[in-house]
């Protein structure tokens, strides 16, 4: 009974190991996303912003 509940323990331990990486991967997924999202944005005001006035020919007109 004792190395059953020892191989349980065991199993457990491993298992709350797993789902403690796999939450780590999830946030670290998340907060990638967050920074593409924002780099995207950043490119796309970029784009505007060169469409309106290619190479800053008006600028100080």
């Amino acid at each position: 009974m004792d190395n059953y509940l020892e191989r349980i323990t065991i199993a457990l331990e491993s298992t709350a190991k797993s789902l403690s990486i796999l939450a780590e991967d999830t946030k670290a997924n998340i907060d990638l996303k967050i920074e593409v999202l924002e780099n995207l944005e950043g490119m796309e005001k970029t784009i505007s912003e060169l469409q309106e006035n290619p190479f800053s020919l008006n600028k100080g007109n």
